[in-house]
């Protein structure tokens, strides 16, 4: 017994307790000519809003849905942008030509509202349920229950095919990594178990097998004053920041490797990092966003960094994306533990000063299915 509780301790990540909890469940499905056709007397065809009326139609009806079962924040989103939900202490929604930022604290912040582009015919509607709550982890599974259950509904409701609907539950835990130091006084005990783990603690049970699962890290660092005075910058040579990122590029692979950390990206070129579930492993620039497709059942390690040489950034991120083997009979504690590591030792080649300087941890854990 003493063996199994050593065992058990080595794959526990001890994680801040003033860590932030985030759950959000996106569901989505394509504008089809039939589902057009359900309501056409709503489509003026001509006008400078022809679609105006369908998809504000549309929005009352789902909105009414998710009062039906008990869902305080339901987000209609007509307009294909590319959805990201953050916490914030204030509840905010920004919006750039190609994504749609939605900040909240779940504890505090709630409300149905419509984000609708009546100009055009949208490629796709999206349907975004934010958790509310002081315990959005323990009841994450209660809440992916009743937002199936609303989408079964609206299934039905709108005659929608069967399979058509792609649902992804995403979940977050993001703090400091230097929380302790900063005088954050307790911690919480995690074994980072799989979404369809510990669900089925709470009697929801998914198919492993007909479902897409992620999990995956990002560190984010801001590039303060200090640590760009870590190597001389030549503002009038051609690429005056190559010397800089190389500096940041090398610490970030050496003290992965170091710490038994065999993949990792580096991004400091102002883009968002999007993981993505794919066949093939591909990173790549898309407008504002930097995609990274990967197969964490047949992953590609090594590293990769991307950086502008001549821009300087505000924030340097690096993305740790968990394969198929990093996920032992515990969870993957073990996988965020050497991230843990193996940032803590860069940040000592940096030279962090831990009691003001942040180093803010993202976990996701990620699960997709169709309805």
């Amino acid at each position: 017994m003493p063996i199994n509780r050593d065992r058990s301790a080595q794959h526990k990540v001890y994680i801040p307790s003033n860590a932030r909890e985030n759950q959000y469940i996106l569901a989505k499905f394509e504008l089809t000519d039939a589902l057009l056709a359900r309501f056409s007397d709503l489509v003026e065809s001509g006008t400078e809003f022809p679609y105006n009326d369908f998809y504000h139609h549309l929005a009352a009806v789902f909105h009414d849905i998710c009062d039906k079962h008990e869902i305080d924040s339901g987000q209609f989103v007509a307009n294909d942008k590319f959805i990201r939900v953050r916490y914030s202490p204030e509840k905010i929604t920004a919006q750039t030509d190609q994504q749609i930022v939605f900040l909240y604290s779940p504890k505090y912040h709630s409300g149905h509202k419509s984000y609708i582009n009546g100009k055009r015919r949208v490629r796709k509607l999206k349907l975004l349920f934010l958790a509310n709550g002081s315990e959005i982890r323990h009841n994450s599974a209660k809440f992916h229950t009743k937002v199936d259950a609303a989408m079964q509904e609206l299934i039905q409701t709108l005659e929608l095919d069967p399979g058509t609907v792609r649902l992804c539950d995403h979940q977050h835990l993001t703090y400091d990594l230097f929380a302790k130091e900063k005088g954050v006084e307790g911690t919480q005990a995690h074994k980072l178990r799989s979404i369809v783990n510990r669900f089925s603690v709470h009697d929801v049970h998914l198919d492993a097998n007909q479902l897409d699962s992620q999990t995956y890290a990002v560190v984010s660092m801001h590039l303060n004053k200090r640590m760009r005075s870590l190597v001389t910058i030549d503002k009038t040579a051609e690429k005056p920041y190559e010397a800089l990122y190389t500096y940041i590029k090398e610490a970030f692979i050496n003290s992965s490797k170091a710490n038994g950390v065999d993949q990792g990206i580096m991004i400091a070129n102002d883009l968002v990092p999007v993981v993505r579930s794919k066949t093939d492993t591909v990173i790549s620039e898309n407008g504002e966003l930097q995609t990274i497709d990967f197969n964490e059942n047949k992953p590609e390690y090594g590293f990769t960094c991307h950086y502008s040489r001549r821009k300087l950034v505000d924030t340097v991120q690096f993305v740790f994306v968990a394969a198929k083997d990093d996920q032992t009979s515990y969870g993957y504690g073990k996988f965020l533990n050497q991230v843990h590591d193996a940032m803590r030792s860069f940040a000592n080649k940096m030279e962090y000063q831990t009691k003001t300087e942040n180093l803010s941890v993202r976990i996701h854990q990620h699960i997709g299915l169709n309805l």
